[in-house]
């Protein structure tokens, strides 16, 4: 089995946790802040920075608001709100029914997300998964998140595995160039809702189902080939033993 572990982001991969801290985001300019701009400009605007670390989400926001607040002020502001969310309301279909099929099959499973290592816990707990992962890596312990290929290479480290052993799912353009910068072959799950571009990755998979059977097909896909290398080895070098061998007899006849 050439690939040996599969890294998976959380928000938007795992959990459909994305339009909800979006919607967060918003309230909080609009209702928190009041400040005066339309909502489908400002929904257009922020769809730009899903799938980015929280500084960066900051950072964004303190600029769209022309620095009127810093971003520190915008992160103080948006934590002191609790966010009541059941996760096992947006796990997202077929998760349950692929992570065993993959962990019965031997494979190494980690999770790479930028969400806080306090969040990766409370989701993969409630959820009811936090078992099948060998590791759990938070973004927010690099100094630079995705796109950076940091936490990625600390996941290959931390499963003991290759670039070329590992399959990652991703959903965000930074997402997919932190594996490219690893050197990670990745599968995006499709998402049209955002700016992303997943035609970055090396495939787009409809749902984890679908992703679940693309990483079959990638390994069933090596073991064939390498079969067939293997066969056609093996009759050449049938072949030029028998030719050797006639050429020896020949030899043999003629002296």
């Amino acid at each position: 089995m050439r690939y040996k572990g599969i890294i998976f982001d959380m928000d938007g991969v795992l959990v459909d946790s994305e339009p909800i801290y979006l919607q967060e985001v918003i309230d909080y300019i609009l209702d928190d802040l009041k400040e005066e701009v339309g909502y489908l400009e400002l929904k257009r605007e922020m769809n730009k920075i899903v799938g980015a670390s929280d500084d960066k989400m900051f950072e964004a926001m303190s600029e769209y608001l022309n620095h009127k607040y810093l971003p520190e002020e915008i992160k103080t502001g948006m934590w002191s709100k609790e966010l009541e969310l059941d996760y096992r309301m947006i796990l997202n279909p077929h998760v349950l029914y692929v992570l065993p099929k993959l962990k019965a099959k031997g494979y190494k499973l980690a999770i790479a997300s930028s969400s806080s290592m306090e969040n990766i816990k409370k989701v993969t707990r409630q959820c009811g998964i936090a078992s099948y992962f060998d590791c759990m890596v938070s973004g927010v312990d690099f100094k630079e998140s995705k796109p950076d290929p940091a936490i990625y290479l600390e996941t290959l480290r931390r499963l003991n595995l290759k670039p070329e052993e590992v399959i990652a799912i991703e959903d965000s353009t930074y997402g997919i160039q932190a594996c490219i910068g690893a050197n990670i072959r990745v599968i995006a799950k499709e998402d049209n809702r955002y700016d992303f571009n997943q035609d970055l990755a090396d495939v787009i998979a409809s749902d984890i189902f679908d992703a679940y059977n693309i990483i079959k097909y990638w390994n069933s896909e090596e073991n064939y080939f390498f079969h067939v290398n293997a066969c056609i080895i093996f009759w050449l070098l049938v072949y030029f033993d028998c030719i050797n061998g006639m050429h020896l007899h020949t030899t043999r006849k003629r002296a």
